[in-house]
């Protein structure tokens, strides 16, 4: 699987408002896949989430190499023939980019092997409340 990664180019407005433009930077590979259990964490630190499941399709674990920034915007998660994994569901919002669903980092977590090395990273994603970036 891959995803692409989008940063944004920040600047002020002449009034003093920030203004963001997300730019494509990189495509990653990646494994992705949906949280389909009722709890997030190992048996010890489980969040129960049952009070929370219609807004648990909308979160994400994706595996990769290097951690994911809280500052970038991952969209286009798709397998080897191009399908995406998550196209955007909502009507009424701007379709996000290229009609994938744009995520949010939520933060990412090592995975290590038995002697302690780091072999991947682990992200939970989530779904961006306003599916538009102003991509160029």
């Amino acid at each position: 699987m891959q995803a692409d990664i989008y940063s944004a180019s920040v600047t002020q407005g002449s009034i003093g408002e920030v203004k963001r433009s997300w730019v494509k930077t990189d495509t990653i590979d990646c494994y992705a896949r949906g949280i389909l259990r009722k709890g997030v964490g190992d048996n010890s630190t489980a969040i129960e989430i049952n009070n929370y499941l219609n807004i648990l399709h909308s979160m994400v674990k994706i595996r990769t190499r290097n951690p994911i920034s809280s500052n970038l915007r991952i969209v286009n998660i798709r397998n080897s023939e191009g399908t995406i994994y998550a196209e955007n569901q909502d009507p009424s919002s701007a379709g996000g980019v290229g009609g994938a669903t744009i995520f949010e980092p939520r933060g990412s977590t090592p995975i290590t092997n038995f002697d302690g090395s780091v072999i991947e990273y682990e992200t939970v994603l989530m779904r961006q409340e306003i599916q538009n970036l102003d991509a160029s």
